[in-house]
C-alpha cells in the first residue's frame, strides 16, 4: 500500500474530528495512513458544505441538490424517501450527478483503488470510472443496501451484476454475510467488523445516592426501536428507579419527545441531541445499563453490527438489546449482555429490572463484555484484515 492513492467513497463522513456521521470509515482511513498509502474521501455535500481536509485527509464534497433539500443522507436515504417520495429526485441527481462528479475527480487524480462504502448506489457510480480508468474496486456492505435488495429486485439485480466486478468484498458481520451470499454464491468475502471510534474511559461506579441510568446511543429513527424501550419504561419505573439518557439526533425526535409527554416520562428522560467524543465516552462510563432496543422496520433494514454496543462493552457495561440483524454477532447472551425479541416492551422491561437488581451480575456481564471487545474488536487485529484486503486488490 505505500504511495498507493485510495479514494474511498461513501455517503458519510465527519465534518469535524468529532462528528459523528461515517466516524468508523473515518478511524480505518486514520489508522490506515501508517501504511504509507494516501487517503481522499468523495462524499455528497450536507446542505452546500465545500471540500475540506481533515487529519490530512482531503475530503471531495459533490453537490447534488440546493441547498435546502441536500440532506438525502443524513437521517438515511430510504427512511426520507418513504416520509416524502420527492426525495425520489434527490436519489436521483445523487447517483447521476455523483456519478459524473466522481469520473472527473478519478480522471484529474488517478486513483489507484476505489474503495466503494455501501455498494448501491456507490458501486453504480464508481463504475465507469472503474471500467472506463482501469481503476479497480473494493466493495464494503454495512446491511442497508441489502435489506434493500430483499425488498426490492433491481436493486438485487444491480448487485447481482456489480459483485463480480469487485477485486475485494468485505462484510462486517455473519448477518451481512449471509445477505451477501445469497446474491453471489461463489465471491469471497471477508469479515471486517467495526472498530472503536472513541477513547474508552474507565467505568464509574455509582453512589448509593444516583438514580440508575440507562443509556441509548444512536440515529432516533424507526429501526433503532426507541419507541419499544420508552413503552417499556413505565413497566420498570413501577419496579425500580431510573433514567433514561438518549444520545442522537434524527427524523423521529419530535415524535418520540411527543411520547415522553404522552406517558408522563419527561422527567426521567433526557433527550441530549449530538454530543462530542469525549461526552459521549462520559455517557458511556457512567451509565449501568446500555440498551439497543433495534427492529427491522417497515423497509425491512435492521442493525448491521452495532457499534454503539461495542463502545459500551469497551466501558464494562451490560448490554440489553434485541436480537436482530448483525447483534448476536456482538452480544453473547447471558455473558456479556441479555437479547430480547424486538418489539417488546415487557420483554425489555424485565431483562433490565432483573440487570438492576443483580448488579454483581450486571458488573460480571460489563467486564466479560470488556475482555470480549479487547480480543475480537481489537484494532491491532482488524487495521491488518484492511491492510490484506487493499493490498490483494491492488496486486
Amino acid at each position: 500500500m505505500k504511495d498507493k492513492h485510495i479514494l474511498a467513497i461513501s455517503s458519510v463522513y465527519p465534518l469535524t474530528p468529532d462528528g459523528n456521521h461515517g466516524a468508523f470509515i473515518r478511524e480505518v482511513i486514520i489508522r490506515l495512513q501508517s501504511t504509507g498509502a494516501r487517503f481522499t474521501v468523495f462524499a455528497p455535500a450536507y446542505e452546500g458544505s465545500k471540500s475540506y481536509v481533515l487529519e490530512g485527509v482531503t475530503v471531495h464534497r459533490f453537490r447534488y441538490c440546493p441547498k435546502p433539500f441536500e440532506n438525502l443522507v443524513r437521517d438515511g436515504a430510504p427512511t426520507k424517501i418513504q416520509r416524502q417520495p420527492l426525495y425520489l429526485i434527490a436519489a436521483a441527481l445523487y447517483i447521476v450527478l455523483g456519478t459524473f462528479q466522481l469520473f472527473w475527480l478519478c480522471l484529474r487524480e488517478r486513483p489507484n483503488l476505489l474503495h466503494v462504502n455501501w455498494p448501491f448506489p456507490h458501486g453504480l457510480m464508481a463504475l465507469p470510472a472503474s471500467k472506463l480508468l482501469g481503476i479497480p474496486m473494493v466493495f464494503s456492505f454495512y446491511g442497508g443496501e441489502l435489506l434493500l435488495a430483499k425488498k426490492f429486485p433491481f436493486v438485487a439485480t444491480m448487485l447481482r451484476w456489480l459483485l463480480p466486478v469487485a477485486r475485494q468484498v468485505t462484510v462486517i458481520s455473519s448477518f451481512t454475510q449471509g445477505l451477501v451470499r445469497k446474491l453471489a454464491i461463489s465471491k469471497t468475502l471477508t469479515l471486517i467488523p467495526y472498530g472503536l471510534t472513541i477513547e474508552a474511559k474507565p467505568a464509574k461506579v455509582r453512589q448509593s445516592s444516583e438514580v440508575p441510568k440507562l443509556l441509548f446511543v444512536g440515529r432516533l429513527d424507526e429501526r433503532k426501536g426507541v419507541r419499544y424501550l420508552l413503552d417499556a419504561l413505565p413497566l420498570i419505573l413501577a419496579e425500580e428507579q431510573i433514567e433514561l439518557r438518549i444520545v442522537g439526533k434524527g427524523i423521529l425526535e419530535a415524535e418520540l419527545q411527543a411520547q415522553c409527554q404522552s406517558l408522563g416520562l419527561d422527567e426521567v428522560v433526557d433527550f441530549l441531541g449530538f454530543v462530542t467524543k469525549e461526552e459521549l465516552a462520559e455517557e458511556y462510563a457512567t451509565c449501568d445499563i446500555f440498551v439497543l432496543p433495534a427492529i427491522v422496520d417497515s423497509k425491512g433494514d435492521t442493525e448491521g453490527l452495532g457499534i454503539v454496543m461495542i463502545e459500551a462493552l469497551a466501558h464494562a457495561k451490560p448490554v440489553v438489546a434485541t436480537a436482530v440483524g448483525g447483534i448476536p454477532d456482538v452480544i453473547t447472551p447471558e455473558v456479556t449482555g441479555k437479547l430480547v425479541p424486538e418489539k417488546n416492551p415487557e420483554a425489555l422491561a424485565n431483562a433490565i429490572v432483573n440487570l438492576l437488581r443483580d448488579p454483581q451480575k450486571a458488573a460480571a456481564m460489563g467486564q466479560q463484555g470488556l475482555l470480549d471487545i479487547q480480543d475480537r474488536f481489537n484494532w491491532d487485529r482488524i487495521i491488518p484484515l484492511w491492510q490484506n484486503v487493499f493490498n490483494q486488490a491492488l496486486d
